[in-house]
């Protein structure tokens, strides 16, 4: 399983974001996973990484807000996330564990 995180320069939200990945993976016993973090310099870079706002996090390429309906619109500026505490600059464990979820259930019919 790899989880894709997409930053962009100088996002205050980089060391909560890993701890909500973090948490997400042992909420969801999960030992093995492939973390990469990207960074995002550009408008242009962010459209080309498919970046929806900074942390922008993919499990196995599924967006853990969006699934596979992303929106065409990507920035390098932060991004909230709708989680049950309203809106939050990191998302909430439970979205990461839910698209894991998803992915591996992916993983089985693949």
């Amino acid at each position: 399983m790899k989880i894709e995180t997409y930053l962009g320069r100088g996002c205050s939200h980089e060391s909560a974001t890993r701890q909500v990945i973090d948490q997400a993976l042992a909420e969801a016993s999960i030992t093995d996973a492939e973390l990469v973090f990207i960074s995002v310099d550009s408008p242009e870079d962010a459209r080309a990484k498919r970046m929806l706002g900074s942390p922008t996090i993919r499990v196995n390429g599924i967006d853990v807000e969006y699934g596979d309906r992303e929106p065409d619109e990507t920035t390098t500026g932060c991004r909230y996330f709708n989680t049950p505490d309203g809106w939050k600059p990191v998302p909430h464990s439970g979205m990461i564990v839910r698209t894991i979820n998803v992915a591996r259930s992916r993983e089985k019919k693949a």
